[in-house]
């Protein structure tokens, strides 16, 4: 298996930070079913890897988009397919973004995306479940597990949608997707963090 583990960690946010009435709350069993959209606004991948073994070199990647599709009546239906832009990849450095970006590391010039796709979901436990799916990044495809945990959602106090948030944590090893350079110097186990916001699709209007 290409990555040596990848556990997502993810609670289920409730508005902002700001004090939001708890009446806005919903909990996860409440929620309509239907397509859930990234807000890409509020969802982006963090990446952390050792640097020569001295620190911790991180970056982001943001503006995450796709869709959730949930049924709490039957939550082992559950598809999620979210699409990472990895042009947009970063370490706030202009000179290693340039190397990031290149063929050394991500060549995004041909490989734009990396998407997660999943349709399988086995619950675990209240509002706990492994989701199985497929990571592709780089052109190379490989099967990851996420353990999801699911705890809230309420009414965003700005636009007085719906919204539902997660964050996750994940491990990957980017020498199984091609990403070799500098390993060992530059770490081999990349740590990712997911944050995100969803909102519940827009309903289609008929002409």
């Amino acid at each position: 298996m290409a990555v040596r583990s990848i556990h997502f960690i993810a609670g289920l946010l409730v508005l902002t930070a700001t004090a939001a009435p708890a009446a806005h709350a919903v909990e996860p069993a409440a929620l309509p079913s239907g397509t859930y959209l990234f807000d890409p606004g509020h969802t982006r991948v963090t990446w952390s890897v050792s640097h020569l073994g001295y620190s911790t070199y991180t970056g982001l990647v943001p503006q995450v988009r796709g869709s959730l599709r949930i049924d709490p009546a039957h939550p082992e239906a559950a598809r999620l397919d979210a699409q990472v832009p990895m042009t947009l990849i970063t370490s706030l450095d202009p000179s290693l973004d340039r190397r990031l970006h290149g063929g050394q590391f991500f060549a995004v010039g041909r490989y734009p995306t990396a998407r997660y796709e999943a349709s399988s979901l086995i619950m675990t436990g209240p509002g706990r479940a492994r989701l199985d799916g497929m990571l592709t990044l780089c052109g190379v495809t490989h099967p990851v597990a996420m353990n999801v945990v699911f705890g809230g959602a309420g009414t965003d106090p700005v636009d007085g949608r719906l919204t539902v948030g997660f964050s996750g944590a994940a491990i990957v090893r980017r020498s199984s997707f091609g990403v070799v350079a500098y390993v060992p110097l530059v770490g081999d186990d990349v740590s990712l963090t997911l944050e995100a916001e969803l909102k519940p699709q827009p309903t289609e209007k008929i002409p």
